[in-house]
């Protein structure tokens, strides 16, 4: 029996509605015909949602849109004795690592171009001209150097160079899954961000927004927050121990690439390329 006021389903509609724009009355609906959340009903059978039904129903919509859980496991999670949505929630906030500033500074400041992914890259006198197969098959694009020592775009020339729109650049900024640097013609990104570009563009060619890749955003932060523990300290010495601490961050970063793709391989029974 729950304990204060209650909502009915269209006002639990409109307050989630902010933070989850693609949930319906239909959906809430479903999701209470597969067990996961029972409100109370009326002696005329409408609905009673408490705010534990309401922060049951934020928790399992952020899983389905952020980890993209199966409903088998939320229910399975909601199940268990104790659960409770608000303490879910507050503790996934709170193993999101914040980037030390220590680390970033010195990208935002005094930009390395040398300092970045082992990618080959033909030198031409006043542009550089990016190799078909890194790019669209179909228009390999030739974009100005600027004068820098390695691959740099604009947010209109990356989105040239992928074959992406704009909007889409945007937006993977905003989600934090490319970073530009600011340089003499605005915000400059490298030729990692032409790479992660492409790679959304097919996500998005196979039915998925761009918005849920936010999900690799999540990962990779809880990553580097683990990795910046053990190395960070070393990192921020310099000289030999910071370029030890590179070293062991780029073997480790390897080995947990391999876990993941293990784990992805095996709950599909894929053969990836190694």
């Amino acid at each position: 029996m729950g304990n204060g006021p209650h909502h009915s389903i269209g006002e639990v509609l409109s307050l989630l509605k902010d933070e989850h724009p693609d949930v319906t009355i239909s959906k809430i609906r479903f999701l209470e015909s597969q067990g996961l959340v029972e409100p109370e009903r009326t002696p005329s059978g409408y609905r009673k949602f408490y705010q534990s039904d309401i922060e049951r129903l934020r928790w399992i919509l952020t899983q389905q849109r952020d980890n993209f859980l199966p409903l088998k496991v939320i229910k399975r999670r909601v199940a268990e004795e104790g659960f409770d949505p608000v303490a879910e929630i507050d503790q996934q906030a709170a193993n999101l690592p914040l980037p030390e500033p220590s680390l970033f500074a010195e990208r935002e400041i005094d930009f390395d171009p040398d300092d970045q992914p082992d990618v080959a890259e033909p030198q031409l006198h006043g542009a550089e001209e990016i190799d078909e197969d890194e790019t669209s098959s179909t228009d390999p694009k030739v974009i100005p150097s600027g004068g820098f020592g390695s691959i740099e775009f604009t947010a209109a020339e990356l989105a040239d160079a992928s074959g992406a729109d704009l909007g889409m650049v945007a937006e993977l900024e905003k989600l934090g899954l490319i970073e530009g640097v600011r340089g003499d013609k605005g915000m400059l990104f490298d030729h990692e961000a032409l790479l992660v570009v492409k790679a959304a563009l097919m996500f998005r060619a196979s039915g998925m927004e761009v918005r849920h890749l936010r999900m690799y955003k999540v990962a990779a932060d809880r990553e580097i927050g683990m990795l910046h523990q053990l190395r960070g300290a070393a990192l921020t010495k310099g000289g030999s121990a910071a370029a030890g601490a590179r070293e062991d961050l780029a073997r480790l970063v390897a080995e947990g690439e391999a876990i993941h793709r293990s784990l992805v391989r095996r709950a599909f029974d894929l053969e990836l390329d190694s």
